[in-house]
């Protein structure tokens, strides 16, 4: 973990990817695989391989419970937006901002990978970056 930290930190993003196949085989659980998945999916989107960064996040979302469909059509885009609208409304700016903040570990983490997915998508599945 550590070291796989240190790898990211530095750029070495071949050695990391090395690194990370380990101890994602031999992690006890899901959660121990956390962070060397995130350090691996910086290291995938910092070298351009947004592709296979993607497909890294979104192995780890549906893990965490969280699904995002794999072809993005403009029949699902219009069914998201719809979602999200229905949700808002009544919401004001400030309803929103008096929310209470997140605290659920698994929502925080899947926040943290599509954060990682933000950044790839933009350039590599526009599509996909608009649900992102």
């Amino acid at each position: 973990d550590a070291a796989s930290e240190a790898l990211c930190a530095t750029g070495d993003f071949p050695k990391l990817t090395a690194l990370a196949e380990k101890p994602l085989i031999y992690a006890r659980c899901f959660q121990d695989k956390l962070n060397i998945y995130n350090n691996l999916v910086r290291a995938l989107s910092s070298s351009g391989e947004n592709e296979e960064c993607i497909s890294r996040c979104v192995s780890v979302l549906s893990q965490l419970g969280e699904f995002l469909p794999k072809h993005i059509t403009p029949d699902i885009y219009r069914e998201e937006v719809a979602k999200v609208k229905r949700a808002l409304i009544g919401q004001s700016k400030q309803d929103l901002l008096s929310l209470p903040v997140m605290t659920e570990a698994k929502k925080l983490t899947a926040m943290r990978f599509l954060n990682h997915m933000l950044i790839a998508t933009y350039s590599a599945n526009p599509p996909l970056n608009l649900l992102v």
